[in-house]
């Protein structure tokens, strides 16, 4: 089970997630549900990922290599 929360408070978002993956009851490892992106003082974004590992893991690469890349449309241009 995932554990994804956004709360807001009075001075802004507040994001957490746990990190823990299963693949079995021997293989329990870590990986980082939360990613963020963004410039300082100018947009920001955070992804809370819950589900299939190895689709979470593709879609937050092809964000950033399309941010790397930059891509015409990326994060950082819309």
């Amino acid at each position: 089970m995932t554990y994804c929360v956004a709360i807001t408070v009075n001075k802004g978002l507040v994001f957490v997630s746990d990190s823990r993956t299963n693949a079995g009851v021997d293989s329990v490892s870590s990986y980082s549900k939360m990613h963020t992106f963004g410039n300082p003082g100018d947009r920001q974004f955070v992804i809370l990922s819950a589900g299939n590992l190895a689709t979470t893991q593709g879609v937050i690469s092809q964000i950033k290599h399309d941010i790397n890349k930059f891509a015409e449309v990326n994060l950082m241009t819309v």
